[in-house]
């Protein structure tokens, strides 16, 4: 079976669907998303139909989920199925414990933590974008006059 990926907008989140199964000959399907991300705060990826992943999609999936973090957007995946759960689970038991999952970690992220997340970068970017505080000077009749 092949990958189908729908995707939705709603302003700065993404909101994906993935259909099918995730391995060595569909992973390009995640690259092509990925050049269309423009302007985008939140990508959230439904994996209710993800029926299978072999290691090289779990490779393609952690590596789009690290490349999102590099441009500050913020990515969860949620309603795994239990066979890409399960495979998540044994690369992770690869890893020490210290290491927050190992490649895995990304895609582990719970909703709340997620969504904690993306205010945390939306904030980060509302205060670089922000203009300097203007000077405000009080007048007579209870005006204000901004500099």
């Amino acid at each position: 079976m092949d990958l189908r990926v729908t995707m939705r907008r709603y302003r700065p989140t993404v909101h994906l669907i993935l259909l099918g199964e995730l391995h060595v000959e569909t992973r390009a399907a995640l690259d092509e998303v990925q050049a269309v991300l423009n302007n985008v705060d939140v990508v959230a990826c439904d994996m209710r139909h993800l029926t299978f992943m072999d290691v090289v999609g779990l490779h393609g999936l952690t590596t789009f989920a690290r490349r999102l973090n590099g441009r500050e957007i913020a990515f969860f995946a949620y309603d795994w199925q239990p066979q890409p759960l399960r495979l998540m689970h044994l690369v992770a038991c690869l890893y020490p414990k210290g290491d927050r999952g190992g490649p895995t970690g990304l895609l582990r992220h719970d909703l709340r933590g997620s969504a904690a997340s993306a205010r945390a970068a939306g904030a980060t970017r509302a205060r670089k974008n922000a203009p300097p505080p203007a000077a405000i000077r009080p007048v007579r009749g209870g005006a204000v006059i901004l500099r």
